[in-house]
C-alpha cells in the first residue's frame, strides 16, 4: 500500500475527479490524503461534504500566488510568441490576452501588459524566471504538510496552472518523490505554461494532447502518458436512464428526432437560437424534430438575452437535470459546478440523435457517443467575443474540425438549414462508428477503468523509484 497525496485546487477538478468517483478505487488500495487550499475562492465546495477518506487544508499566501501569476503571464506570452508562427493567430491570441487582462491592462498598462511583454523576450525570460523563483521562495506550510504525510507519490489533477503546480514539481524533485499531473481540460496542454519544471508523468487525453504537451509545454515525450479523460470514464457504462425513458420524461413526440442544443460557457444569445428552432419546427421548415436545451453549467449570459423560462415553448424543453443550475446562475447566485453531473450528460447524449453547440467540449463528447455534431461559428455573431473567436481557431478545436465530420454553421441565415442537414446525417449508414473512430485521436479509449490504468502508472513510477534507491 502506497501513501498518495492528491492535491486539488479548483472546483472543476472536484467535479471531474472527486464527485465523478473516478479516483475512488485508488483509496480502496492505497493510503490517500486529499489536500485543498484553505478558504480559497478557487474551491468553494466544502471538502468535509465530499465522500473522500481523509483531507487536509493549507493556507495560500496571496503574495506568492501573485508573483507566480506574474511569472505565468510572461511565460505564457513567450510560448505564444515562440509557438504561433502565423501572424493572424499570434495577433488573435495577443488581442485575447489584452481582453483577459481587463482593467489592469487598460489602467495599469506597465504592470498588466508591457512588463510581462518585455519579460517574455527570449533574452529576458530566463533571468526573470530565476529572479521571480527566488522572490517566491518555498511554501513553508506545504513543506510541513508533506513532511508530515511523507507521500510515496504526489498526484495533482490540474488545469496546468494554479496554486500548487510549481511548488509540487520543485518539492518532488528536491525530495525524490514522483509527481503525477493529470490534465483537466481539452485546451490545457496548448494554452498553459510550465514555470518551474515538469512532473515525472503528465497524464493527457490522447495523441493530440500528447503532441501539444511536447510542442507547447516542452514536456519530455517519455514523461507523457495517454489515458483518456477521467471525466469521460462514465461513458464506458450504460446510461442510468434509458434513452426511451429520457424522451418520455421530456415529452418528446413518438418518432421525432432529438436535436440537443448544448450551450457554451461564453457569450452568444442562445435563447435567440432556440426561438429560431422553435419557429422553424412550428412552421414545418424543420420537420420531425424536437429540441432539448442543455445550458453550460457555468455560463456567462450576454446582455439582453431572454430568460428561457420567460418564453413560451412547444417544441423546445430545457433538460431537467440542468434546471437548478440554470436558474441559480441566471439569478446571479454562486456558480455551483457540482450541480452538473456527467451521468446526466451521458443520459442526454445517449438519447439525442444529433448535437449542435456554439463552442464547447461537448462537441467532442457527442462525437464519442457516435452522434453527428454541428458547431455554430458565424463571424458576425462572434466578432464581439474575441475569446470565442480565438478558441475556435486554436489547435485543439481546429484539429477537431479537420478530423471529425462536423457541420460548420458559419452564417446566422443558414442556422436552421444547417440543423436540418445535421439531422439528415443521422440517417447515414455507419455514421456512429465513423465518428467514434475519428475521435480516437483526441481521447484514448479503453475497456478498463481510468483509475485502474492510473494505478498502473503510479505503480510503475514507484517500482522505478525503488530500483534507483
Amino acid at each position: 500500500m502506497a501513501r498518495i497525496a492528491v492535491f486539488v485546487d479548483h472546483d472543476i477538478v472536484v467535479r471531474h475527479f472527486v464527485l465523478s468517483g473516478v479516483l475512488a478505487p485508488l483509496w480502496a488500495e492505497h493510503d490517500v490524503v486529499f489536500v485543498f487550499p484553505q478558504n480559497h475562492r478557487r474551491v468553494r465546495i466544502d471538502p468535509g461534504e465530499l465522500a473522500i477518506p481523509r483531507f487536509r487544508t493549507i493556507p495560500v499566501a496571496e503574495d506568492r500566488a501573485y508573483l507566480y501569476r506574474c511569472l505565468y503571464h510572461a511565460t505564457l506570452l513567450r510560448n505564444i510568441r515562440r509557438g504561433r508562427k502565423q501572424k493572424e493567430q499570434k495577433k488573435l491570441l495577443l488581442d485575447m490576452w489584452w481582453d483577459i487582462l481587463g482593467w489592469r491592462g487598460r489602467f495599469e498598462p506597465w504592470r498588466g501588459y508591457f512588463k510581462p511583454w518585455i519579460c517574455s523576450w527570449r533574452a529576458t525570460l530566463p533571468l526573470y524566471r530565476r529572479r521571480m523563483l527566488r522572490r517566491i521562495g518555498e511554501d513553508e506550510a506545504l513543506n510541513r504538510l508533506l513532511a508530515e504525510e511523507k507521500p510515496d507519490v504526489i498526484v495533482h489533477p490540474t488545469v496546468l496552472e494554479g496554486l500548487f503546480v510549481s511548488d509540487l514539481v520543485q518539492w518532488g524533485r528536491a525530495h525524490g518523490t514522483p509527481t503525477v499531473f493529470i490534465m483537466n481540460s481539452w485546451d490545457n496542454p496548448s494554452t498553459r505554461a510550465m514555470l518551474a519544471g515538469h512532473p515525472d508523468r503528465l497524464v493527457v487525453w490522447g495523441e493530440q494532447t500528447a503532441k501539444d504537451a511536447v510542442r507547447h509545454l516542452r514536456t519530455p515525450a517519455d514523461r507523457v502518458v495517454r489515458l483518456g479523460a477521467a471525466q469521460f470514464d462514465v461513458y464506458r457504462r450504460s446510461p442510468k436512464t434509458a434513452p426511451a425513458e429520457f424522451r418520455r420524461k421530456l415529452g418528446v413526440p413518438d418518432g421525432a428526432k432529438v436535436l440537443l442544443y448544448a450551450g457554451s460557457s461564453k457569450g452568444l444569445d442562445e435563447s435567440r437560437h432556440l426561438l429560431q428552432l422553435e419557429r422553424a419546427i412550428e412552421s414545418g421548415q424543420l420537420r420531425n424534430c424536437f429540441v432539448v436545451y442543455r445550458p453550460h453549467p457555468w455560463r456567462q449570459y450576454p446582455e439582453g438575452e431572454a430568460d428561457f423560462f420567460s418564453l413560451t415553448w412547444k417544441h423546445v424543453v430545457l433538460e431537467h437535470s440542468m434546471e437548478a443550475c440554470y436558474r441559480q446562475s441566471r439569478a446571479g447566485q454562486r456558480i455551483r459546478i457540482e450541480l452538473a453531473d456527467y451521468e446526466d450528460t451521458h443520459v442526454a447524449l445517449s438519447a439525442a440523435d444529433a448535437v449542435i453547440s456554439p463552442l464547447s467540449t461537448i462537441l467532442l463528447e457527442a462525437a464519442l457517443h457516435g452522434k453527428p455534431v454541428a458547431v455554430y461559428l458565424p463571424d458576425e455573431d462572434m466578432a464581439g467575443d474575441r475569446f470565442m473567436y480565438a478558441v475556435a481557431r486554436m489547435t485543439f478545436f481546429r484539429e477537431f474540425f479537420e478530423r471529425v465530420g462536423c457541420v460548420k454553421c458559419e452564417s446566422p441565415t443558414r442556422f436552421v438549414d444547417d440543423c436540418g442537414a445535421l439531422l439528415r446525417i443521422t440517417e447515414e449508414p455507419g455514421i456512429a462508428t465513423r465518428l467514434k473512430t475519428q475521435c480516437a485521436y483526441f481521447v484514448e479509449s479503453s475497456d478498463r477503468a481510468y483509475a485502474e490504468r492510473l494505478g498502473e502508472v503510479i505503480g510503475a513510477l514507484l517500482r522505478s523509484e525503488r530500483k534507483t534507491c
